[in-house]
Order: structure tokens, then C-alpha cells, then sequence
């Protein structure tokens, strides 16, 4: 299977002492539709910030490119 690019929606919740955990990743089937289904999900408080990345994966292999951000909102980790 040759290289494909993957758009995941990676939305972070609160721990009970306010700290932020990940939640379980969505794929998504384009920028787009990964941009407009991290919007729902604050606007509908199904997370209190959310990721949107691109990355390019080779899954036949396993291989996967470094993540790129595509969008960053709310209230998500600091990037080190």
C-alpha cells in the first residue's frame, strides 16, 4: 500500500484535579472535515481543546512521518 495522509481530531478532556488528558483519537476523512469535527466538539463540550493533524503513514509497514498541526484549539498541551 503506498503512503497515505491521515487527518486525525486529537481532543484532550480534564482530569479531576483540572489537569488536560487525551481522549481517543478520531479519524477524519479530510483537513476539512477534521477542522469543522474539532469545532463541534467544543462547541458542544465533548472536549475542552482539540488537536488537528496531518500525517503521512505507510500502515502495510508501520511507518509513520512526523505529525503536523494543523490547528490548535482551545485549551491543549504546550508543544516541547
Amino acid at each position: 500500500m503506498p503512503n497515505v495522509t491521515q487527518y486525525i481530531c486529537q481532543p484532550y478532556g480534564l482530569t479531576p484535579r483540572g489537569g488536560l488528558k487525551p481522549e481517543p483519537p478520531v479519524a477524519c476523512t479530510s483537513e476539512a472535515n477534521a477542522r469543522l469535527r474539532a469545532e463541534r466538539m467544543l462547541e458542544n463540550h465533548r472536549a475542552v481543546g482539540v488537536d488537528v493533524v496531518r500525517q503521512d503513514a505507510d500502515p502495510a509497514v508501520g511507518e509513520y512521518g512526523e505529525p503536523e498541526f494543523l490547528a490548535r484549539l482551545g485549551r491543549v498541551p504546550a508543544l516541547d
